[in-house]
């Protein structure tokens, strides 16, 4: 088992779970994902974390589960979650609930993840798609088929990406220029590769 954790955030509740729990580490939530959608679901947190402003005393929570109060408001839940979990030696995350609702708080998260995806792996997954900052040099499997969009939040530089229905050499993309939406893996491996920027890949989910 890696050192991975499964965090549920405080955005649009999952309409499909993770099944695999036993592959994590740890199982934890801000407080306000916990109250809004977790608790009504068979997920059971090892940690709440958060400045409480969302608990609730008078819902029973599980014996096993831990309360950690994180009273900094200089931070959000969000990044108060990664850091305390960072000291139980987890380097990978998989995200919930990090987009929808407040549009501020799903740029907030993604702001989150640009400080501290060089140091961890940080997944976030929706209703329609998962998404991560990639490195600089990124081997993806079993996406044939599958719409992938590639966003840049700053200039990318000398971007490759290989397996594409349409493939790019040696590109340069930024906000306000040329982006990849919608393209499409047309193998089973696809390749990205670039030399400065930050990216953001989303790859489309299928659910059954």
């Amino acid at each position: 088992m890696t050192n991975k954790a499964l965090l549920f955030v405080n955005g649009e509740p999952p309409q499909y779970y993770p099944t695999n729990l036993d592959c994590y580490n740890y199982i934890a939530c801000t407080d306000g994902a916990y109250h809004n959608y977790l608790i009504k679901s068979q997920i059971i947190p090892d940690f709440i974390i958060g400045d409480l402003d969302s608990y609730d005393k008078t819902q029973p929570i599980a014996e096993q589960t831990q309360i950690i109060y994180t009273p900094d408001q200089n931070k959000t839940d969000f990044e108060k979650a990664l850091l305390f979990l960072t000291t139980k030696g987890i380097t990978e995350f998989i995200v919930y609930g990090a987009t929808g609702h407040a549009s501020d708080h799903f740029l907030g998260n993604l702001s989150v993840a640009m400080q501290y995806y060089h140091q961890y792996k940080i997944v976030f997954y929706d209703n329609y798609c998962h998404f991560f900052f990639a490195r600089h040099h990124e081997k993806i499997h079993n996406v044939k088929n599958r719409i992938i969009s590639l966003i840049p939040l700053s200039k990318v530089t000398q971007l490759t990406i290989t397996g594409f229905q349409y493939p790019l050499i040696e590109q340069t993309l930024m906000l306000g220029g040329q982006t990849s939406l919608r393209n499409k893996a047309v193998t089973d491996l696809v390749e990205i590769a670039f030399k400065n920027g930050e990216l953001l890949v989303f790859i489309e989910d299928l659910h059954s």
